[in-house]
């Protein structure tokens, strides 16, 4: 059974000012351990935390439940 469909689209620069202006605080609040390694060990780490953030984000519009009231 489909639960539902979800696509998102986020700007590469947006994310790579985020990560510039609060560097760990803002990693730390959206992503794993393991995904914060594997991003940061990466030659484009922007692109990596863009794509991560984008995929998540459509997840919970799948959902249908946002950010807020988790899964």
């Amino acid at each position: 059974m489909i639960v539902g469909v979800g696509i998102d689209a986020v700007s590469i620069d947006r994310i790579a000012g985020l990560i510039g202006k609060y560097g760990q605080r803002f990693l730390k609040k959206i992503f794993t351990d393991d995904e914060i390694a594997e991003g940061l060990g990466r030659r484009d780490a922007a692109q990596y935390f863009a794509a991560r953030f984008a995929a998540r984000e459509a997840f919970f519009k799948a959902l249908g439940t946002g950010w807020g009231r988790g899964i």
